[in-house]
């Protein structure tokens, strides 16, 4: 009779080389964090060949930063309203208007270059970044494949405007300098100004000029779901978010929505940004 004897395991299969592994990378992660104990180098130790982190300028919030905010922002409205004028988004109608607008909001970066300057800053004339690719391209995109185009561009234009009146007035309460507070109280009673005529020209035949908090019978969104703009939304100024709902509907039967914001540490122009 012949015995078979199974062949001995050597304890060394994948798993065990896996687990080997990462107890060889966690011993020397610790012995290198250790370093200092032997005379060596205090930084934390490191494992790997991946680049050491590149940490930003130390970013201080003043006046000078949200004049070059704002002027950025403006740049970023003008962008936004040119993109959809070359789409040919917009009617003759909207387009007498618009046009207007494009030329108030060059005019309101240039007196924000002037703030700038006078206190000893540098004018950021170009758009903001973070606003660019977060808020404005995706809804340019979804205005370029909706299924009205026209509504899509006239709403666009009055959540920016929107945002706008909100940011400045945002801005007047938290500015130090009694004349940048007064240049900003003008430049947002202007962005007010242009967000009540998109408003008052899209809904106020069939909804009134009225928000909720004023006419008690007013609504929010329309039936298909669209917010709707109001000339004087509340009885005094708003500074919270501004719904957009754009585009056609997708495959769950939704559309595109954000909400833009006033400004914060995210959107801020720094002083050591340049563009």
């Amino acid at each position: 009779m012949t015995t078979h004897t199974p062949a001995q395991n050597s304890g060394f299969d994948r798993r065990t080389l896996l687990r080997r592994g990462g107890l060889t990378l966690g011993l020397g992660a610790f012995l290198s964090a250790c370093a200092a104990d032997f005379g060596g180098d205090t930084a934390p130790g490191r494992v790997g060949l991946v680049e050491s982190e590149t940490m930003l300028p130390e970013g201080t919030v003043n006046d000078v930063v949200y004049l070059r905010t704002m002027q950025s922002l403006e740049h970023s409205v003008v962008e936004l309203l040119s993109v959809l004028i070359a789409g040919g988004h917009f009617t003759a109608a909207q387009q007498s208007y618009i046009d207007r607008f494009i030329a108030d909001h060059v005019a309101a970066s240039e007196a924000l270059g002037q703030h700038i300057s006078e206190a000893g800053g540098e004018p950021y004339a170009c758009e903001n970044t973070w606003v660019r690719s977060r808020f404005i391209d995706p809804v340019l995109a979804a205005v370029a494949s909706s299924d009205d185009a026209s509504r899509d561009a006239r709403s666009s234009a009055h959540a920016f405007e929107t945002m706008l009146a909100h940011s400045y007035q945002h801005l007047v309460g938290i500015a130090s300098a009694p004349a940048i507070r007064h240049g900003l109280m003008s430049l947002g009673a202007s962005a007010a100004r242009r967000s009540a005529l998109l408003a008052a020209q899209s809904s106020a035949s069939e909804f009134g000029y009225f928000g909720p908090e004023i006419n008690g019978e007013a609504v929010e969104t329309d039936a298909e779901g669209f917010p709707i703009g109001y000339a004087l939304p509340a009885v005094f100024g708003q500074v919270g978010q501004i719904p957009l709902v754009v585009g056609a509907v997708d495959d769950e039967g939704a559309r595109y929505s954000t909400s833009l914001q006033t400004p914060a540490e995210n959107t801020f122009v720094y002083e050591y940004m340049s563009c």
